[in-house]
């Protein structure tokens, strides 16, 4: 069985919940992202008032796509992006990025119950969730960029060997720039969020096994789990793969 983690990286299909036809907001920079970086796969939407929304097909509900995607971007606030999670867990889809705000982050009993109820559903139903309060992710390889991120309009994406992971949205991006600005190409910039389910760790680990990586570079503020760490670590070195991680505080 295809693990999930593959739809952060390689999805045959994505759906932007929440869409927007502005491509400043945050439902609408990953359509535009999706349609400007030559993602092969299918792109709809999710808005009741549209049909159409930057060229893409926009549906009322995950119920009425022609299919199951297998990425979700939740780009809906609060109490709606816990509901579109439930419903992408019911549909059957790999993984929700969500985008949303408001909760372990803000260190309130409210906002904590909201991640755990978007874990414990994701994984009563064999989903992943990256987020919340996640900037996205981003793959210039396959033009998979399920991402809010200005700076990929400040400074023209390039695919390359190098792979950056972060929870923090500054410290997945900040990289990428100073690399570009060498004229070095980056295929990964991933920006977890809370890690609320998928951790750095374990995408780190899921980059490690590209091929054509020869650099990748981590950004920690905590360290659940040392297990996927580890795991990072052990296919990073059977392939000669150098790791430089930074661990905040």
């Amino acid at each position: 069985m295809t693990s999930p983690l593959r739809a952060a990286h390689a999805p045959r299909s994505i759906v932007v919940i929440g869409a927007s036809e502005n491509p400043d907001k945050i439902g609408g920079r990953p359509l535009y992202y999706l349609g400007k970086h030559g993602f092969r796969g299918d792109v709809w939407g999710i808005n009741p008032k549209r049909t159409e929304t930057q060229g893409f097909a926009t549906f009322p509900s995950l119920d009425a796509l022609p299919g199951v995607p297998d990425a979700a971007i939740v780009a809906v606030p609060g109490a709606a992006a816990i509901t579109a999670v439930e419903q992408c867990a019911q549909a059957g889809v790999k993984l929700c990025v969500v985008m949303a705000s408001g909760f372990g982050e803000t260190g309130t009993d409210e906002g904590r119950a909201g991640e755990r109820r978007m874990r414990e559903v994701a994984r009563a139903a064999g989903m992943r969730v990256v987020g919340p309060n996640s900037q996205g992710l981003a793959n210039f390889g396959t033009g998979a960029v399920l991402s809010f991120s200005s700076m990929f309009l400040e400074i023209p994406p390039l695919d390359g060997p190098v792979g950056v992971v972060s929870q923090s949205g500054a410290m997945s991006v900040v990289p990428y720039y100073m690399l570009r600005r060498r004229g070095i190409g980056v295929r990964y910039a991933h920006a977890t969020g809370n890690d609320c389910d998928v951790t750095v760790a374990e995408l780190a680990a899921e980059m490690a096994t590209d091929p054509d990586l020869r650099l990748l570079l981590m950004y920690l503020e905590s360290v659940p789990d040392p297990a996927p760490l580890a795991e990072a670590a052990r296919i990073a070195r059977e392939r000669g793969l150098p790791i430089v991680a930074l661990k905040s505080g």
